[in-house]
């Protein structure tokens, strides 16, 4: 079994125990990560061994995205659009498949790591989209012009910021344009970390039902 596998089985389980707790229009997202002692994580290879995480060296993060799949049309924030109230779900359904779509949830789970005060272009573009496990994010030239695009239509801001490593060469840093209206669209509202609280869930912890899962 694979890390993309074992994913995919605790997802499943996730949404039958979560279903009274998940929004209409979204599933629950399940990514096996190793924390570091800088405080920072790293994904674990999704076509690697699943016998390689362990709750022991691991952790699991879940986190709720839009489910394009759904059938469900996810409320927008008020004034995130001109069109007709009858015609946003379909625009939001032809927003949420796209490559940009992708490109822009990726950065906000980038974002939403904890230990990091920025997130730099480069390192996203090379490690972070690839991580993803996209069809598109296969190719390097693909990456490359998704990003420029999404800079461009102002949805991804570009900064300049100091390089921990070495303060003569500045880094090129990006982060999200959280109140354009068409990432809170693709983002289905999430537009900050700070509303979240954690949910108490009856039973075994998650790391033990993996573990008993995988026997």
């Amino acid at each position: 079994m694979t890390i993309e596998e074992l994913e995919s089985q605790v997802q499943t389980g996730l949404a039958k125990l979560l279903q009274p707790l998940i929004p209409a229009g979204f599933r629950p997202h399940v990514l096996l990560v190793y924390p570091k002692k800088d405080g920072t994580v790293r994904k674990a290879r999704r076509n690697a061994s699943a016998d390689n995480w362990t709750p022991k060296n691991g952790e699991i993060r879940v986190y709720f995205e839009p489910d394009a799949t759904s059938g469900e049309n996810i409320a927008l924030p008020v004034g995130s659009s001109t069109e007709p109230a009858g015609s946003r779900g379909e625009q939001h359904a032809a927003v949420a498949t796209d490559p940009i779509s992708d490109l822009v949830r990726a950065l906000h789970r980038v974002e939403s790591r904890p230990g990091y005060q920025f997130v730099a272009l480069k390192r996203f573009r090379d490690v972070d989209l690839p991580a993803e496990g996209f069809d598109w994010s296969k190719s390097e030239s693909t990456r490359q012009s998704l990003l420029r695009e999404a800079i461009e239509r102002r949805l991804v801001l570009t900064s300049k910021v100091p390089n921990p490593k070495s303060p003569q060469f500045p880094v090129t840093a990006i982060r999200l344009n959280r109140l354009l209206p068409e990432v809170q669209t693709i983002l289905g509202g999430q537009t900050s970390d700070s509303d979240f609280n954690p949910i108490a869930i009856r039973g075994e912890g998650l790391s033990e039902t993996v573990l008993r899962e995988r026997r």
